[in-house]
C-alpha cells in the first residue's frame, strides 16, 4: 500500500482578501499590465454596462495596458465602450505573440482565465515563452477558484455541485503549483479571496461560515492568487 505522505501536501498560507478586484489592482498598481482574458464572455456587454467589468477599472489602475482576448466582439465592445489598446490573440500560440512582447509589461494578468482554457498546460507555456522573451523579470498574475474552498463542502452537504458551465478545471493549490512549475514557472506569493455569493439569509450564513473557516485556514477560502515568475 502506498506510503500516505506520498500523496499529503501541507496546505498554503497567504493573506486573505474580502474581494478578488481589488486584490488584482493592488498588485497590478501603477505596472504596465498585459491583461490576458480583458472580455468577460457571454456577460462582456452587461458588465461593461453595469461597470463591474474588471478591464474597466484595470485601466485606471495600471500605468498601462494592453488588453489580449481571443473573444474578437468582446474586444470590439470594450474598445468602443473604454477605450484603449486590444490585440485579438491566443496567448498559447505563436500568430500575434509578437505585439505582446513589443509591449514589454511588467505584469502578465490572467484573472479567472485557466479554468476556462481546454489546454492549460499550452496556454502557460505559451505565456512563459512570451515572459523569457520579453525578459525583464516579468510576473505571472493568475486567479483561479479555489477546490478547496468552504463553501463547495456546504454545497455538497447541500447536494449539489456549482460551477461555471463553461469551467473546465478546478484547482486546489497543490495540484495549480504542480501544474505551473512543469510548465516553467516559479510560484512567489499566494493569496486568497473570498466571493460575495448574493444577500439572502442562506447566502449570509454561508457566507460567516466561510470567513470563519478561512481565518482557520486561509485555504478554506472561495478563491485563489498565485503569483510566479518563469524559471530560468
Amino acid at each position: 500500500m502506498p506510503n500516505p505522505d506520498f500523496f499529503a501536501h501541507r496546505l498554503v498560507a497567504g493573506p486573505v482578501r474580502d474581494e478578488r478586484d481589488a486584490l488584482l489592482l493592488s498588485l497590478c498598481e501603477g505596472r504596465r499590465v498585459l491583461h490576458i482574458g480583458c472580455a468577460d464572455h457571454p456577460l462582456t456587454a452587461e458588465r461593461v454596462k453595469d461597470g463591474s467589468i474588471l478591464h474597466a477599472r484595470l485601466l485606471t489602475h495600471a500605468s498601462d495596458v494592453l488588453g489580449v482576448d481571443i473573444d474578437r466582439h468582446g474586444v470590439e465592445l470594450l474598445r468602443e465602450h473604454l477605450g484603449g489598446e486590444y490585440a485579438v490573440l491566443d496567448i498559447a500560440g505563436s500568430d500575434g505573440r509578437a505585439v505582446a512582447e513589443q509591449f514589454k509589461p511588467d505584469v502578465i494578468l490572467a484573472g479567472d482565465v485557466i479554468e476556462h482554457v481546454r489546454d492549460a498546460a499550452s496556454f502557460l507555456r505559451g505565456i512563459v515563452t512570451l515572459m523569457r522573451a520579453v525578459g525583464n523579470g516579468v510576473e505571472l498574475i493568475i486567479s483561479t477558484p479555489n477546490g478547496l474552498g468552504a463553501k463547495t463542502l456546504l454545497n455538497t452537504v447541500a447536494g449539489f455541485e456549482m460551477i461555471h458551465p463553461d469551467h473546465v478545471y478546478v484547482f486546489t493549490p497543490a495540484s495549480l503549483a504542480r501544474l505551473v512549475s512543469d510548465c516553467g514557472l516559479s510560484p512567489s506569493n499566494w493569496f486568497f479571496y473570498h466571493v460575495n455569493s448574493g444577500t439572502g439569509v442562506r447566502a449570509r450564513l454561508d457566507r460567516a461560515i466561510c470567513r470563519a473557516a478561512a481565518r482557520l485556514r486561509p485555504a478554506f477560502a472561495a478563491g485563489q492568487v498565485l503569483v510566479c515568475k518563469a524559471t530560468v
